[in-house]
Parts: structure tokens; sequence; C-alpha cells
């Protein structure tokens, strides 16, 4: 059995279905004895950037530790920014990369990986001899999934042609890793949270990501002491039909949820990241005592200042916190008022629709969106001033990993390659992603992947013909944005030239259209929707 061989069957023993990659001398026997000996299934993406990201959005919808490979030299190095995305959302996902022969430095192909791979994913594997890769390999999974975060598996092309030994260790199935116990809350600072929250007299409970198994405790907890509830983007729907639910907070928060928190005297987070994102560089939560409940202890405060931080799982600290609390009334917080404008309230409400002859107004899409979506979806939001619109007025549920939002590097083209991945990962749910012209342009490749996948993906171009967020930086300060603006292209010809099914939406009534000729969807469709580009989003 040659090394590749050998790696083959240790992959699939992790309990691998499923790669994402592109082929190349350095990877290429690895991938085709994958689909050919173990019927593994290889989404073949059009760039190494892509692939990755692909590869990170299957692990964030199905929470199972994702793998990507590609090429020696370029084929890693086009990877970098991916890699970045993955480190800073902690993504568990082995990227199996070839490398040139170490006894040929002058290859064309050839730099120095490790570094590379350690400045962009933060942890390298080299597979040093074909007794030890196997070993090597089951070293690389370990420390994706508990770190967790990506992993560079360095293969040399010569080493991967090489025979095993008789004797190398074998390949045995993967034993997943114990879940780390979380900690569980001093006895200290729970007492002295229930005492805030006696001592309150307007306190909200925010929940993030890191607290949706713990939603029906901080719910019980905020009933017994009278806070309303908000979540952050990432948790968005947790407390969906709680009448006290003031829906997502931040800079995406809407009027009455701004106006609820600026009047707050305490805000307690749970499991959340509280950053100037959350609390909206300070302007949110005004003179309110912030409080983060966190497993992390160099979690609270490292992107904002909070007030004070207990160490403890979310679930575990609002039992207990609750637990020391009688029953709190507060009715001159919790009114029947407020729970009136929070069932009636509209995000589109005076809506004063902007649109043109040739172009509809982003905010008037999305309305039609938001009466024709499907609820049970997966929501893909790229980056680019295009996001804010269906990230502010769209309700997005983001509990069972129903929400990806790829934004922690700041990164455009990932809203299509990471729409693949979570069509891949969850083909029981249709995706729904939200993309702009400029970043699909950077990637337009992609569309033949998503074409030859089939999946069920309804792709979103918000298209102003421009980088809106560029625009609005740069015409407030009185610089001509020309260089940010571009000539209008028929994306949807180009989608069609790429085996896609498309529409161009330019009004309502060609938008009402357009989702009854593609819902429910059943494969992959691109909506080309030309917006007004003098619609402009604060807060994207």
């Amino acid at each position: 059995m040659r090394a590749y061989q050998a790696l083959a069957d240790a992959i699939v023993a992790h309990g691998v279905d499923t790669i994402f990659g592109l082929l190349g001398d350095a990877n290429m026997f690895l991938v085709t004895d994958l689909i050919e000996r173990h019927g593994v299934r290889f989404v073949a993406a059009r760039n190494e950037n892509a692939a990755v990201m692909m590869a990170d959005g299957y692990a964030r919808v199905t929470g199972r530790c994702a793998v990507a490979t590609v090429t020696q030299g370029p084929g890693l190095a086009v990877a970098g920014a991916a890699l970045t995305i993955a480190r800073q959302a902690r993504t568990p996902l082995v990227l199996v990369a070839g490398d040139t022969p170490p006894a040929d430095p002058g290859h064309v192909q050839h730099f120095d990986q490790q570094p590379f791979a350690l400045a962009t994913a933060g942890s390298f594997v080299p597979v040093a001899t074909p007794a030890t890769a196997v070993r090597d390999l089951a070293r690389a999974f370990r420390q994706a999934r508990e770190l967790p975060g990506p992993v560079v598996l360095n293969v040399p092309m010569d080493l991967q042609d090489e025979p095993v030994p008789s004797g190398a260790p074998p390949c045995v199935p993967h034993v997943p890793p114990r879940p780390a116990q979380p900690p569980a809350p001093h006895p200290e600072a729970v007492a002295a949270l229930a005492d805030r929250l006696r001592a309150a007299r307007r306190p909200v409970l925010l929940a993030g990501r890191g607290a949706e198994s713990a939603g029906p405790a901080i719910r019980e907890l905020a009933d017994r002491s009278g806070a309303l509830l908000a979540t952050t983007l990432m948790a968005a729907g947790l407390f969906a039909g709680h009448p006290y639910h003031l829906g997502v907070a931040g800079g995406l928060a809407r009027p009455l949820t701004r106006r609820m928190f600026a009047e707050a005297d305490l805000v307690v987070t749970f499991g959340a990241g509280w950053n100037r994102w959350t609390a909206d560089h300070g302007t949110l939560a005004g003179a309110a005592t912030v409080v983060a409940v966190d497993t992390d202890p160099a979690a609270p405060g490292a992107r904002w200042p909070v007030d004070d931080a207990v160490l403890g799982d979310a679930g575990t600290t609002a039992r207990a916190v609750g637990a020391l609390l009688a029953p709190q009334s507060r009715p001159d917080w919790r009114t029947a008022e407020l729970a009136a404008d929070l069932a009636a309230a509209d995000p589109f409400a005076d809506l004063d629709v902007c649109s043109t002859p040739d172009r509809i107004d982003p905010r008037e899409f999305v309305r039609v969106c938001a009466g024709r979506l499907p609820a049970e979806r997966t929501t893909v939001v790229g980056v680019g001033h295009f996001g804010g619109w269906p990230n502010l007025l769209l309700d997005s549920a983001a509990t069972d990993r129903s929400l990806v939002a790829p934004w922690e590097f700041g990164s455009i083209g990932v809203g299509l390659p990471f729409a693949v991945g979570a069509a891949v990962g969850r083909p029981d749910r249709p995706v729904v992603a939200f993309e702009g012209d400029g970043s699909l342009l950077t990637g337009l490749g992609e569309l033949d992947t998503l074409a030859r996948t089939g999946a069920a993906v309804l792709l979103v171009v918000l298209d102003d013909s421009a980088y809106g967020a560029e625009v609005r930086k740069l015409r407030p300060r009185g610089v001509d944005p020309a260089p940010a603006r571009f000539p209008d292209r028929d994306l949807a010809a180009v989608a069609r030239a790429l085996g896609l099914t498309a529409y161009t939406v330019t009004d309502t009534a060609g938008a009402e259209a357009a989702l009854d000729a593609v819902l429910p969807l059943t494969g992959p469709v691109l909506l080309h929707v030309r917006v007004t580009p003098d619609v402009v989003q604060e807060r994207f």
C-alpha cells in the first residue's frame, strides 16, 4: 500500500464522506483513491480559497470536522484568506496540502509552506514519513477538533507515492474526544449576579451563539427576574414567541429594541461576544452595567469593556442565579404596552421606497423576501454594504446552525462558496444566500461549482454596480467614489452560461414573479437584483 492510499483509508476512518478541493500534482492520486475505493463525495471547486470556504461552510452547518485538499505551492497560497477566516471562527477543518519534494528546492512551485500555514491556519502538521502518515493525520484531526480550528496537514508529493512499510501503525477508527466539562460558576459570583438582578429596575438578558443550548434556562431566569430578553444576530430566533423578546441587539437593532436598551440599567450577556458591534460602539446600552457570563475567562472585556464577569456555563449559571431569586414583578418594565408594541412591530413600517425605473430599493426587495422565503432554511450573508439589508430587516433564525455569517476576517467573496458548503452539508434545508456584485465577481467561477452540485441554493445578488461600502465612506469626505463604481453587467446571463437558472429583478413585480417561479426551491438559482445605489445602511 502506498502512503496516499493509507491516508485515504485513515481519512474515511475518521468519519469523512465529503471533501472539497482542487486537483493538482500533489493531491490528485489521493483524491481519486478516495473517490474510487471509498465512494467519498468530492466537491471540485474552481479556486482553492473557495474550496476551503466551502469546507468551512459545511463544518458550520453540520458541526463536523470538514476536510479540504489543495495542491502544493500556489494551491496552498491561494487559500490563505479562507484559512484565516476559519482560524478566527475556530472552525474544525483539516486541509490536506501537497508539498514539493524536499530534495527539490528549485521546484517551480516550491515555497516554505510551514510559516505560511502558521500565519493563516495557525496550526501545521507535517507528514514525516510513510510509516507515520496515519499517525500524523490523526494528530491533525485531533488538533482541529479539540482546539478547535483549521490545521494544514502537509504531505510532500514524492512521499505520497512511497510504500508504507510493514509494521507501520495501523489505521484505527476515530474516537470522538470527550467534550470538555464547562466550568461551574463560583457561588460568590452567582450570589453577586443575583444581587445585581434584585437591585436592577430595568434588566435585560442578552444571549449569544454560545448560549443556544441554555435558551430555556435563560428564558426562565428572565421570567423570574422580570428581565427583557434579546439575542445577538448569531443567536437570532432563540427566544422567538416570548412576549418580551426585543429581538437582535447591537448595530442591527431595530428602533424599539434600541429604545429599550437605552433605558436598561443592567445587561447580562450569556455566551455572547460583547464586542464593538454588539455594543454598537458603546451607544446601545447607555449607562447600563454590563455583566458577561462566559466559559472562556479571556472573553469578557476582550473586545469591549464590561463591568463584571462570571466564569461559567450559560445554562448552569442561569439556573443557579434563578435558584437564589424570589420572583420579581416589574410592571413598569414588562408592560402590556411593550408586549403589544413588540407583537405589532414591523421593520418595514414607514418605508420610504427609493426605487427608480430600472432599479429596486434593496429594502423593498427584502420586504418581498420576508413574506415569501421559507422559514426553514439556511441563510448565508456575505460581507459588504449589501449585507446590511438582510441582516437588519430579514428575520433569519440562527438556531440549529441555520445562519452562516462568515464575517470574521472582513473578506469579500465569501457568500457563494459558503452557501455551496452549507447546502452540501445540510441538503435537508434550502439555502438562501445574499451576495454583492463586487463580492461575486471575485469568485465568479464558483457559479459553475454551484451548478454542478445541483444544490437547492437561491443566490441573491444585490447589485449596485459598485463597492457600496467604499462609496458610502468616500462620498461624505468629498472624495470622488468613481474608482469604486463599475459598469453594469448582465450577471444573470453569466449565470445561465455557467449552467444556472437565473432571473433579473428591477422592481417589485419582477421580484414577486421571480420568487413565484423558483419557490419551492429544488435546485440552484441566481436572482440578479439591480438595486438603487443611493440607499445607505449605516451599520452594515
